[in-house]
């Protein structure tokens, strides 16, 4: 769906994942067993009432340093310094990057989180319960919810509204949202979408007809288009955050969100100062519901594009919570200073530009800006995947526990309790779909069928630009890549494009790119979350790739009830995507972090959510 499409671009040694929502215990490849899967609520249909967000306090994460005296943090009382590598939108229907998201969920509360154990819990929605179906769903939000400005100040009441405000904005065509899909789950939303958008033959399709509706101030009726057996989870997504509909209208839709001032907040803490790109202050929003609960004063995101000078204002005390390398953590055990690790659940991969010039040609107003590339042909695709040593990208580059990517989906629950990616190299003969190390005559194979798709005499002609965002690991990364291409498949022109991460996003977004390292992060804990976005019109398929079969694969996951055949469906849109290659896998990634003793408990860091840091205790 996600989380998520996210760009290479480790600010300070992270690779900033889009999307995806998500982000908690390294180990092997294995999905997160039953016990730390998002709530069984969200995929039984019947009563169902909230757990108190306020638990959270009680179940986070213990730092296994506190009091050893090596690294005490930021000296500011009440404060958090926290990494974070993208921060250049904050309207929460436009954003797209997990760190963006990492800093919302701060801000806003949908009808509910994830706590500690990646169980559903209530936030702005208090209880719950569905129709026999699963079908039609009711919220009772919590009484006396306010919005506050930047200041503080109380702007009105969260009603229900708001809500529906908010999802009415996600699904108007105008605001060109990429995540516009989470709201096309609501019964009639993709024919009123279609109507908005002016598809040819859409009929006319109200937004009252929409498959959501404000009962009364604190009660939302939803309606489904299809039963989705992961419904909380979706509902937790910062995306589908509401919006005060007065505020929003005055400050007009182009400003909302440009700045502290033209926001307005429902969440823990309210944002008080926005350098963009660079920096971000949220201060303790005293109006909050659990405000009592909440004992910080403020939280800091602060951007870095250098993995050394992020770790060396750790070691100085500058920065409180950072993503380190595999060297760096080797480093920290040597000092016995005990690391963080989680399963970070991203897959990371290339995405390729597949537009032909008859896409192009057939739709210039979206493809004003779009480039042809070298990287149409599907087989110079196979030929790039084949080429690629991934055990060696991950030994030379990360030096961590990053795996090779065995298939496109990671980090999800099997049907049977396992991992889905190993039901995927199951149906594949027990062989990864992507070998790990390269296949030279494999790639040798596919290449001079790529010059044959391409109209090509000689390997000369051929030309590939990576394109990335600055920071450290991405440019070796991309000089690592840009060395295997050169040496097995004897391509000279592979040029390193390194850009802001704000021009990324515009030329991903423009498919204005040959290959573009990104990847996506799990919002939910299902393979939907994974297959969805390379689906002709999601919102977050950014490569072109357009292929009716797999659509209608995908669909057809929609209507099936059988959670087997389900899983057989999505097994089958894998091997479809590794046959078409619109995109590369390269890895699997795995999360290691640290924190300063100044932080004692209470910080959450997990797959399917980012950074939580309301309930932080600090140390005295």
């Amino acid at each position: 769906m996600k989380k998520r499409v996210l760009s290479l671009m480790l600010a300070a040694g992270m690779l900033a994942a889009l999307a995806a929502c998500g982000n908690g215990d390294s180990g092997n490849s294995t999905a997160p067993d039953a016990s730390t899967s998002p709530d069984s609520t969200a995929s039984t249909p019947a009563d169902t009432t909230s757990s108190d967000l306020a638990t959270l306090a009680n179940q986070v994460s213990v730092n296994p340093n506190v009091g050893q005296g090596l690294y005490p943090g930021t000296s500011e009382a009440g404060s958090v310094t926290v990494e974070c590598s993208t921060m250049s939108v904050m309207n929460p229907i436009l954003q797209t990057y997990n760190t963006e998201f990492s800093v919302s969920r701060h801000m806003w509360d949908a009808l509910v989180k994830l706590d500690a154990n990646n169980n559903v819990v209530g936030a702005a929605a208090e209880s719950w319960e569905s129709s026999e179906d699963g079908l039609t769903w009711t919220f009772h939000l919590r009484e006396g919810m306010k919005w506050v400005d930047s200041t503080g100040a109380v702007v009105g009441d969260v009603t229900a509204n708001d809500f529906v405000f908010a999802w009415s904005e996600l699904l108007n065509p105008a605001n060109a949202a990429e995540y516009y899909n989470f709201a096309i789950i609501f019964k009639n939303a993709q024919a009123y979408y279609d109507y908005m958008s002016g598809v040819e033959g859409a009929e006319e399709v109200t937004l009252d007809e929409v498959g959501f509706r404000a009962v009364d101030e604190l009660t939302l009726e939803i309606e489904l288009e299809n039963y989705l057996p992961y419904l909380l989870q979706y509902l937790k997504f910062e995306v589908m955050s509401p919006i005060y509909q007065p505020f929003y209208e005055e400050v007009g839709a182009d400003r909302y969100g440009t700045s502290p001032d033209n926001l307005l907040y429902s969440g823990p803490f309210r944002m008080t100062n926005w350098v963009t790109e660079n920096t971000i202050t949220l201060e303790k929003n005293d109006e909050w519901w659990d405000a009592d609960n909440v004992s910080i004063s403020e939280i800091n995101f602060v951007k870095y594009t250098d993995t050394n000078t992020k770790y060396n204002a750790f070691l100085s005390g500058e920065i409180d919570i950072i993503d380190i390398t595999g060297e760096q953590r080797a480093m920290f055990e040597a000092e016995g200073f005990t690391p963080s690790s989680y399963v970070g659940g991203y897959s990371y991969y290339f995405f390729c530009n597949n537009l032909t010039q008859e896409q192009i040609d057939a739709n210039p107003d979206l493809y004003s800006n779009a480039k042809l590339s070298d990287m149409r042909s599907p087989s110079l695709r196979k030929a790039v995947s084949a080429a690629l040593n991934r055990e060696q990208i991950i030994s030379t580059v990360f030096k961590n526990d990053n795996q090779p990517s065995a298939c496109f989906t990671f980090g999800i629950t099997s049907v049977d309790g396992g991992s889905f990616s190993d039901v995927v190299v199951a149906a594949n003969g027990g062989q990864p779909l992507y070998s790990p190390t390269s296949e030279p005559e494999v790639a040798q194979e596919y290449l001079a069928a790529a010059l044959e798709e391409l109209g090509y005499s000689d390997v000369s002609e051929i030309h590939i630009s990576l394109l990335t965002s600055e920071g450290t690991e991405n440019e070796l990364f991309s000089q690592v890549v840009q060395e295997q291409l050169r040496t097995v498949l004897g391509i000279e022109n592979v040029d390193i494009d390194v850009v802001t991460i704000t021009e990324a996003r515009a030329r991903r977004n423009a498919v204005n790119f040959d290959m573009f390292m990104g990847g996506w992060g799990p919002d939910y804990n299902d393979p939907m979350t994974f297959l969805d976005i390379r689906m002709t019109d999601n919102g977050n398929n950014h490569t072109g790739y357009s292929n009716p079969e797999y659509d209608a694969l995908i669909e057809s996951t929609k209507a099936e009830t059988d959670p087997e055949a389900r899983e057989q469906l999505f097994v089958q849109a894998e091997l479809m995507l590794a046959e078409d290659m619109p995109v590369v896998p390269v890895y699997w990634r795995y999360e290691d972090y640290v924190a300063s003793e100044k932080l004692v408990s209470g910080y959450i860091r997990k797959s399917f959510q980012g950074y939580y840091l309301a309930y932080t205790t600090l140390a005295e």
